[in-house]
């Protein structure tokens, strides 16, 4: 008896390059990536304007921007509060991932490891989460409950513990620790096979995180110009991050003639990466000088304490303590955030994010609500604006994104209220100009590279004509794709269908086409 084909099979490439999955192609090297995009509907797709990796995976799989979901990072602001806590994946969402969608309109569906999601228990179907993700939220788990440990039994746990960083910095081996990468590309791919024979499902995803890990941990084996880059390891190595890519684009085979000429196929790969030039690290400093006198009160006790946390204690112990050390950290300059004007929030390394103390949001604020926060966010934007990358002359912020006037939904309280989007153009270690002096603090990070915000969309299948589309997507808008060939509807959604591939499936009566 055949196996009934998937309706659509989704792969994730989390956080893979296109510009380099474009290369590569071109030069022979990731041949079933090259034939899918030659038999493609290809929508070059962006992030949200100021966010991160997070969010381009929430705003796909919900259709919805980060002010309807609540989710910006994976360490938020507590409204109401100057804690920075842990956003939850499985509870703290706004809005309902496809998958969820699809199961309540009677569509089988199976998710492997997508990206910052949520387990949604009582799906119809499957779902494994944190298994062999990057850099793990929680512990491992499934639906139904049983089946991450019949997983694990069968295909085994994760050779790098849920943090490629910890790992990496503990690996006595280089060439072990990218060959550990590659194995858990194979150890998904013969699971997501297993599962997709099965048979009969509307929506298979799978999602894959190594493109992620070697984008942080080797871009500086992989790039010359990087000041880490170390031309002896790099020549022993080789390019990892071309060895990881390689190793997806042959899952990406296996998984696609698996799934058989009547599926249709989608591929997102996305936000991608680049040298990790930020300026996070000074992002605070920076406001604290910009803070009038009278009201800074600043603690005595932290920059001392985080002196000798950062210069003293080597990196892998402080990954492998960093929770500890967050709340620690964090504890302290609670106190210290309801003094002042604003405050850094963390966020991903492609763009400080700032929360304004707003009289009325915060338990203490100080910025009143209206034309007093218009006017200071002004002038707090023309400040960082004016900043300048003292070791290079160059202006060293390219965007101050102002979130309220991007973003309107009823849980923006959960975001910051500024973005500042860094000049990637060459290292950050200090900045100036005539408000601040010179603040100067080198970052201290083990990653050597960091997304940008450009992803890529690749459908194809019965029906979808090849074709390079012009502009630029949402990634919201590929999340309404999905929807549109489910056949699933999503009032109020931010998304659109991206044209050419909308409606293939036509909802009937009581469920999914």
């Amino acid at each position: 008896m055949a196996i009934e084909a998937p309706r659509l099979l989704f792969i994730g490439l989390d956080s893979a390059d296109p510009s380099l999955m474009r290369k590569w192609c071109a030069l022979g090297l990731l041949p079933n990536l090259s034939a899918l995009i030659s038999r493609s509907r290809q929508a070059a797709v962006t992030t949200p304007n100021g966010f991160g990796n997070s969010v381009f995976w929430s705003s796909f799989f919900t259709g919805f921007d980060p002010s309807k979901t609540s989710q910006y990072y994976y360490r938020q602001i507590e409204p109401g509060s100057y804690r920075i806590s842990y956003f939850r994946e499985d509870s703290d969402y706004r809005r309902k991932p496809v998958w969820e969608l699809v199961s309540e309109n009677g569509g089988r569906v199976a998710v492997i490891d997508m990206v910052r999601a949520p387990l949604t228990p009582g799906i119809n179907g499957v779902q494994v989460s944190d298994w062999l993700a990057h850099d793990i939220t929680g512990s491992p788990r499934s639906w139904p409950q049983e089946l991450i440990s019949e997983t694990t039994a069968k295909y085994g746990g994760d050779p790098l513990g849920g943090n490629a960083d910890i790992a990496f910095e503990m690996a006595p081996d280089e060439v072990a620790f990218f060959q550990s990468l590659r194995d858990r590309i194979k150890t998904k791919t013969d699971m997501s096979l297993d599962l997709l024979k099965q048979g009969g499902w509307d929506l298979f995803m799978t999602a894959y995180g190594e493109s992620h890990d070697a984008g942080h941990i080797g871009w500086h084996l992989h790039d010359p110009s990087h000041p880490r880059h170390d031309a002896a390891l790099a020549s022993r190595l080789g390019d990892p991050m071309e060895d990881v890519y390689r190793s997806l684009d042959e899952a990406v085979g296996r998984l696609v003639e698996a799934a058989g000429k009547d599926t249709t196929i989608v591929i997102l790969a996305g936000p991608g990466m680049g040298p990790n030039y930020t300026g996070n690290q000074l992002l605070d400093r920076v406001l604290i000088k910009l803070e009038p006198e009278a009201t800074l009160r600043r603690s005595r006790v932290m920059p001392p304490l985080q002196a000798v946390y950062r210069n003293l204690l080597p990196i892998s112990i402080r990954n492998r303590f960093r929770r500890l050390a967050i709340s620690v950290e964090d504890s302290v300059l609670g106190s210290e955030r309801q003094h002042r004007h604003s405050f850094a929030v963390p966020h991903n390394d492609n763009s400080g994010a700032i929360r304004v103390n707003l009289i009325g949001r915060e338990p203490s604020g100080v910025v009143k609500p209206g034309r007093d926060y218009d006017d200071y966010c002004d002038r707090l934007s023309d400040s960082l604006l004016e900043l300048v990358n003292a070791d290079t002359g160059l202006p060293a912020v390219d965007e101050v994104v102002r979130i309220d006037a991007e973003y309107t939904g009823e849980n923006i309280a959960y975001l910051p209220d500024l973005f500042v989007v860094w000049n990637r153009a060459s290292l950050i270690d200090a900045v100036r100009s005539p408000a601040i002096g010179e603040v100067r603090e080198k970052f201290d990070g083990s990653r050597s590279g960091d997304h940008t915000p450009h992803g890529l969309m690749l459908a194809c299948g019965p029906g979808i004509e090849p074709a390079e589309l012009d502009g630029t997507s949402s990634v919201m808008d590929v999340g309404a794709t999905l929807f549109s060939m489910l056949g699933v509807s999503v009032p109020g959604a931010d998304g659109k269908p991206i044209a050419g591939l909308t409606g293939r499936a036509v909802p009937e009566p009581g469920g999914v086409a």
